[in-house]
């Protein structure tokens, strides 16, 4: 089974180029499943072993360990895409895969920045220095492009060109072209012409325990403690993630342009079902602002904005 689990986390990371991120999870996901058949009263350790009981005993065990909904299914779509690949390359007989039941998980809403909060966070003034340039580039670069933090943090600076056009890539290790608006040009040039080292990150990291390591790129941890400091120096707390900017930029170019398709574009998504989220966060802005009409016309007070 281990060596089976590790033949699939191979094809998906090169057969379907899914992230490091996503194999690491289904690392995890997949050894919970062998953990939990390896303690069975009869142990199960080889994949043709695997039936109908197994699956369902595990379904059980996920059913009763109180596990959020989206764990648990998280946990089962990870284990019927292996028993899927198990089946296609004949390691079990039955398609296994088909007896599993994922629930349903109603979507979050993503939560963006109000338009205020945003041009807040943009307006805040930075440290004096290159880190200061660096934090204010990024920011700007983020919300800029709706780029994801891993998306941005791989970018070199050979790739900025002087109509602020990069190529990106993605999930998938899919490319697509994202666009800085003239503020975050402005930035990202006014950071590179302070900048005196021949790095070729686009962002460096300036703490003295990385760079003594030779890890001069910024790290997505690192882009999360700048973020958190400016949640904190700035009071906004709807600033938890970098992921928030990137909501907050599909939000906004939902609302300017109502153009779906290119929101969808610019964002990378290959599925165009994963903007339902933004759409509904519109519409509820929409109807929030049609109240506040109705209000007015009757001569209430105005909200605060």
């Amino acid at each position: 089974m281990p060596l089976a689990t590790e033949e699939y986390l191979t094809y998906l990371s090169v057969d379907r180029a899914r992230s490091q991120q996503t194999v690491r999870a289904y690392r995890l996901d997949l050894g919970r499943a062998l953990s939990f058949w390896g303690r069975l009263k009869q142990p199960i350790g080889e994949t043709g072993e695997l039936n109908r009981d197994a699956v369902r005993a595990y379904q059980r065990h996920l059913g009763g360990a109180g596990l959020a909904l989206s764990s648990r299914a998280r946990r089962l779509q990870a284990l019927r895409g292996f028993l899927r690949h198990a089946l296609r390359e004949g390691w079990i007989a039955e398609d296994l895969a088909a007896h599993i039941d994922i629930p349903k998980v109603v979507p979050h809403l993503p939560k963006p920045l109000t338009t205020r909060e945003a041009r807040q966070v943009l307006a805040h003034p930075h440290r004096p220095g290159e880190a200061g340039l660096r934090d204010a580039a990024l920011v700007q670069f983020l919300l800029s492009t709706g780029c994801r933090i891993s998306e941005a943090l791989a970018v070199d600076r050979s790739q900025i060109n002087s109509e602020g056009r990069l190529v990106v890539r993605g999930k998938g290790s899919k490319e697509r072209m994202v666009q800085l608006t003239p503020d975050a040009s402005r930035a990202v040039r006014d950071y590179l012409g302070a900048r005196h080292d021949r790095v070729s990150a686009l962002f460096l990291n300036y703490d003295r325990s990385s760079v003594a390591r030779g890890q001069r790129r910024l790290s997505s941890a690192g882009a999360r403690r700048i973020l958190a400091r400016i949640r904190r120096e700035t009071g906004v707390e709807g600033l938890r993630s970098p992921h928030v900017l990137r909501h907050t930029t599909a939000t906004e170019l939902l609302t300017i342009t109502g153009n779906v398709r290119l929101v969808q574009e610019v964002l990378g998504h290959a599925n165009l079902n994963t903007m339902q989220g933004y759409t509904k966060v519109v519409d509820a802005a929409r109807i929030s602002a049609y109240d506040a009409l109705a209000s007015r016309l009757r001569g209430e007070p105005e909200a605060a904005d």
